[in-house]
């Protein structure tokens, strides 16, 4: 654990944790089964893959890793969460300044 996360570009963010690659947080396309209502989701990309699904609804999130991410022993289920909950914070502090 230990990740940094900080706005990257637009709508992507750009989280770090020391010894491993960057992972990258992009606005999600809409995956049928999981961005049906309209929820603000967001794919995370780690070594080039999508390797897990955060969604966003009221205060909560769910986060969905990917068959991908078991290629990536380093970054764990915590790990994940731990950058949901990162990017949950950043959305929120931009979304008071509006």
């Amino acid at each position: 654990m230990k990740w940094t996360v900080k706005e990257w570009i637009t709508g992507g963010y750009q989280a770090r944790k020391a010894g491993t690659p960057n992972a990258y947080i992009y606005r999600s396309l809409k995956w049928p089964d999981f961005y049906s209502d309209g929820a603000p989701a967001y794919e995370v990309k780690y070594g080039g893959a999508t390797i897990a699904l955060i969604r966003f609804e009221g205060k909560g999130a769910t986060v969905r890793s990917l068959p991908a991410a078991e290629r990536f022993q380093e970054i764990t289920d915590l790990d994940l969460v731990e950058i949901a909950l990162w990017v949950s914070k950043l959305r929120t502090a931009c979304s008071n300044l509006n």
